[in-house]
C-alpha cells in the first residue's frame, strides 16, 4: 500500500515534511556542536595563565570568544522561532480542515500547548453581537464554578484583551487590579484576543502556576498562533449558525406539518347553519387551532383557541389541547367541566410563561341555540340580521394559567340571517407600517361589507382587508378565522 495514501498526505507534502525535518535535525546538530565547542574553548581560557599569553591579545582572544557567543545565542534564537513558526503553521493547517466548533477550540488548546505552556487555558467565541458565549473550552480549572471562569469575561484580563484588541502579559497577577480570580494558583496570566476583519469574535487566555512564566515573546507567538485560530473559528461558527438555522429551519416544518395535520380538512354540515374556517400561516409558526367535533347529529362542539409561543413548544400545546378537549368533550357535555378539566390537564404540563386563550362552545342545529364559554380569547362578534352587535366575553380565565380555575357557560340564540366571527390575535393585533392595529373596529367594517355575500365572502373580505391594512404579502403572525351564519 502507498504510505502516502495511508496517512491521507499527497507524496510531495510528505517528501517535503520529511525533508525539512531532516533539515532541522543536521541545523540543530551543527548548532549543539558549535555551543559545545564554543563553552569548552571558553572553560579552556580561564585556565591559561596570564603571563604565558601576550594581555592584550589575551583580552582580544576573549572579545571576540563573546562575540562569537552572543552571535551563536541569536541564531538559536532565530532557530527556535523559526522551528515555532513552522509548528504554528502545521497547526494552522490541522485546524482548517475542521468545522465543528467545539473539536475546533479543543484542538486550539491541545496544539496551543506546544507552543506555549500553560497550567489552565480557557478559549471563548462569542456570538455576532458580541453578547453571548456561543463556543468555549476550559482547561485546568477542574474544581471550580464555570461561571466564576466566565466572569472574567466581562472584567479581568480578558476583558481588557477584548476591548482594546490587544494582548497582555502579566508576570505577577497579584499586582494587577484588572485581574479576576478563578483559580487561587494561578500566578501569571497572558491573553489574546481572536478577531477577524477587525471584529473581536473571542478570547484565548492561558495562566501558569509560576511567576513570571510568560514573555512578550510568548504573546507574540500567541498573536501569530491567535490569528490563524480566529479565521479557522470564524469558519467554525458560520458551519454551526448554518447548522443551527437548518435545524430550525426543520423545527419549524416539523411544527407546520403538526399543526397541519390537527386542522379539519372540511366543513362540517349542521341543519340551520352554514360554517367554514381557515387557518392562514405566517413564516413563523404559531399556536394556532381551530376545530369541529361532532357529539350528536344535531350537536356541533366549535372551538377556536392560541397558544402562546411559537415553534414546536406551541405545536405541542396545541396538539394536546386538541386531545384532552376532545376526549371531554365525548365524555362529558357540560361545558363549564370540560373547561376546567382541560385547565387542569394544561397546567399540570406546560411552562409557567405559557398558556391558552380558546373559546369552545356547543351549537345545537335543531334548535339554533349556542352554548358556550370564552376562555380568555378574543371576543367572538355576532353581528344579528338587524345590525346590532354583540360580543361574546363571558367563560373564564386563561387555560393552563391558574390551576382549579372555575368556567361559567353561556348561551345565546340565533336568529336566520345572524352571523358570528370568530378569530385569532393574528387578525386583530395586525400592524401596519406605522404600528397601527387591525383592531375588532376595522373587523366589523369587513364583516358588514361583505355579509350579504355569505359566510365564506366574510372570510375572503377579512383576509383582503387586513392584507392592505399591513401593506405586506406576509402575516406576522398566523391567523385563524371561523364564520357561522345561520340560515
Amino acid at each position: 500500500m502507498d504510505k502516502s495514501k495511508s496517512t491521507g498526505e499527497s507524496p510531495a507534502l510528505g517528501t517535503s515534511t520529511a525533508a525539512r525535518s531532516s533539515d532541522d535535525w543536521a541545523q540543530r546538530k551543527i548548532l549543539n556542536e558549535l555551543s559545545g565547542l564554543l563553552t569548552e574553548v571558553q572553560q579552556e581560557l580561564k585556565r591559561v595563565r596570564p603571563r604565558t599569553v601576550e594581555k592584550e591579545k589575551l583580552f582580544s582572544f576573549e572579545k571576540q570568544i563573546d562575540r562569537l557567543s552572543h552571535l551563536l545565542e541569536h541564531i538559536e534564537e532565530v532557530h527556535r522561532s523559526r522551528l515555532e513558526i513552522q509548528l504554528i503553521t502545521q497547526i494552522a493547517s490541522k485546524l482548517a480542515n475542521v468545522l465543528d466548533l467545539e473539536v475546533m477550540l479543543n484542538l486550539i488548546l491541545d496544539s496551543l500547548k506546544q507552543v506555549v505552556d500553560y497550567d489552565a487555558a480557557g478559549i471563548f467565541v462569542m456570538n455576532q453581537s458580541g453578547q453571548l458565549v456561543v463556543g468555549e473550552v476550559i482547561r485546568g480549572y477542574e474544581g471550580f464554578d464555570r461561571g466564576q471562569v466566565r466572569q472574567k469575561l466581562g472584567k479581568g484580563l480578558m476583558g481588557w484583551v477584548m476591548e482594546t484588541m490587544a494582548p497582555v502579559v502579566v508576570p505577577d497577577v497579584s499586582r494587577d487590579p484588572r485581574y479576576v480570580m478563578a483559580r487561587p494558583q494561578t500566578r501569571s496570566e497572558v491573553a489574546v484576543p481572536l478577531f477577524t476583519d477587525g471584529k473581536v469574535i473571542g478570547c484565548l487566555n492561558l495562566e501558569s502556576d509560576r511567576p513570571a512564566a510568560f514573555t512578550e515573546r510568548d504573546a507574540e507567538h500567541l498573536k501569530t498562533f491567535a490569528s490563524h485560530a480566529a479565521v479557522a473559528v470564524q469558519r467554525a461558527r458560520m458551519h454551526k449558525e448554518i447548522l443551527e438555522k437548518q435545524r430550525i429551519d426543520e423545527e419549524l416544518a416539523l411544527a407546520r406539518r403538526m399543526q397541519l395535520s390537527l386542522l379539519p380538512n372540511r366543513s362540517p354540515q349542521l341543519e340551520n347553519f352554514a360554517i367554514a374556517g381557515i387557518n392562514v400561516p405566517s413564516e413563523e409558526v404559531g399556536g394556532d387551532y381551530y376545530d369541529y367535533i361532532r357529539l350528536t347529529e344535531k350537536d356541533l362542539g366549535i372551538v377556536v383557541s392560541d397558544v402562546a409561543g411559537k415553534g414546536i413548544p406551541a405545536a405541542f400545546i396545541m396538539a394536546s389541547l386538541r386531545a384532552s378537549l376532545r376526549i371531554e368533550a365525548g365524555s362529558r357535555y357540560a361545558i363549564s367541566t370540560i373547561l376546567s378539566r382541560v385547565n387542569d390537564f394544561l397546567w399540570e404540563f406546560i411552562e409557567p410563561e405559557r398558556f391558552v386563550t380558546a373559546f369552545y362552545g356547543v351549537l345545537d342545529g335543531r334548535a339554533r341555540l349556542l352554548t358556550y364559554a370564552n376562555a380568555g380569547h378574543n371576543p367572538p362578534i355576532l353581528l344579528r340580521q338587524s345590525g346590532r352587535l354583540e360580543y361574546l366575553t363571558e367563560g373564564g380565565l386563561l387555560l393552563g394559567a391558574f390551576p382549579s380555575a372555575l368556567y361559567h357557560e353561556y348561551r345565546v340564540a340565533f336568529k336566520p340571517g345572524d352571523l358570528l366571527v370568530l378569530y385569532t390575535d393574528g387578525l386583530s393585533e395586525a400592524e401596519n407600517e406605522a404600528g397601527e392595529q387591525f383592531g375588532p373596529e376595522r373587523i366589523i367594517q369587513a364583516t358588514k361589507e361583505t355579509a350579504p355575500k355569505g359566510h365564506r365572502a366574510v372570510i375572503s373580505g377579512l383576509l383582503k382587508a387586513v392584507r392592505t391594512h399591513t401593506g405586506r404579502p406576509t402575516l406576522q403572525d398566523d391567523i385563524t378565522l371561523m364564520v357561522i351564519r345561520c340560515l
